[in-house]
């Protein structure tokens, strides 16, 4: 058995490697990097197992392969209508109960017959870095005009912006002129699927480098959360986050009440959207988050625990056949050290 972790040659947003940080901190290790949107690239590899935790989108083909053994929690269909299909029901069964972080997903997998239940985030079970708190106020990817209108003039004037952008919008040119083409060329590259078999292996090594400087910054992000006085922000998967790290946070955006994607995930979070009502918060000393997501927090936990555990049973120590997709060379197949927050990838 083989352990994998997901990465995002199609993303640019940070949210996605916090993702990854919270399933890996449930693996022994991680042999390899899987493209989330490109399952369909592992087909034939040795049995692996991963923990399907996030957002997914239509893929080329779907489901995922055989050769992947899932762990479906925390579990959000951007489209239902297509990856939650009738069709799949039988796919979807092997792997019931589906663990879901919306209540849409859960809904839509009822609607084909497939045992689910609201899970939450994982993001919810990251465990706090040991650092002291400081007096800092972040906004995290703010909408400017409701920011302005809502936010205290004291506040707005000394909080922090930072970004899920990777690079940052306020990057200089050179560092956005270099992410950019990277991120141009892996797509192009991954795109091309008959150029796979030629331009995989320099593929794999710049989807690796292009990982590594990622998660970096994701964990960098979490450690400034982790000491920060109070983060506004309009980001999910700052939001959650935060209230796993203790900090005060206010999830501040335009229709975040009536947004399916919220549902269920407003009950541990300060949510606002309305532009002429004040934030009800103490700015000085800004009260804790709810604690209502604590029960979900233990229950993912045992469901990860218990999956690696049985997934350890399984395991057989031998490697990947041969003929596997040239995406994820050996080059790529190394098991990393424990970071902060879950395994540094």
């Amino acid at each position: 058995m083989k352990f994998a972790a997901f990465s995002y040659a199609y993303s640019t947003n940070l949210g996605d490697e916090i993702q990854t940080l919270s399933a890996a901190q449930y693996l022994p290790r991680v042999d390899f990097l899987v493209e989330r949107d490109r399952l369909h690239w592992y087909r034939g590899y040795h049995s692996t197992f991963m923990i399907f935790n996030g957002w997914f989108i239509q893929q080329p083909t779907w489901p995922p392969p055989d050769s992947i053994s899932p762990l479906f929690v925390a579990f959000h269909a951007a489209n239902p209508e297509l990856l939650i299909a009738k069709k799949y029901a039988s796919y979807f069964k092997r792997h019931e109960p589906i663990g879901c972080r919306s209540m849409a997903t859960v809904q839509a997998f009822r609607g084909i017959g497939v045992d689910a239940y609201f899970s939450a985030c994982l993001t919810l079970t990251l465990e706090r870095r040991r650092l002291p708190r400081t007096d800092q106020v972040y906004a995290v990817d703010v909408e400017p005009s409701l920011f302005a209108a809502v936010v205290p003039k004291e506040i707005n004037e000394r909080a922090v912006h930072l970004s899920h952008e990777y690079p940052s919008p306020d990057a200089n040119l050179a560092a956005k002129a270099k992410w950019s083409t990277a991120h141009l060329c892996l797509r192009g590259i991954q795109k091309w699927e008959g150029a796979r078999p030629l331009l995989g292996g320099a593929a794999g090594k710049l989807n690796q480098a292009r990982h590594s400087f990622r998660v970096d910054r994701a964990e960098e992000l979490l450690a400034t959360y982790s000491s920060a006085k109070l983060v506004i922000t309009s980001r999910l998967h700052c939001a959650l986050p935060c209230i796993a790290l203790g900090t005060p946070v206010i999830l501040l955006r335009s229709g975040v009440e009536s947004d399916p994607r919220f549902e269920g995930l407003r009950d541990f979070v300060r949510c606002h959207s309305d532009p002429s009502r004040p934030i009800q918060i103490d700015w000085q000393q800004p009260e804790p988050n709810s604690d209502a997501h604590l029960s979900y927090v233990k229950a993912l936990r045992q469901r990860c625990k218990e999956a690696v555990k049985q997934a350890l049973a399984s395991e057989d120590g031998s490697e990947l056949r041969s003929g596997s997709p040239s995406l994820v060379a050996s080059d790529l197949q190394k098991t990393v050290e424990f970071s902060a927050y879950g395994r540094k990838l």
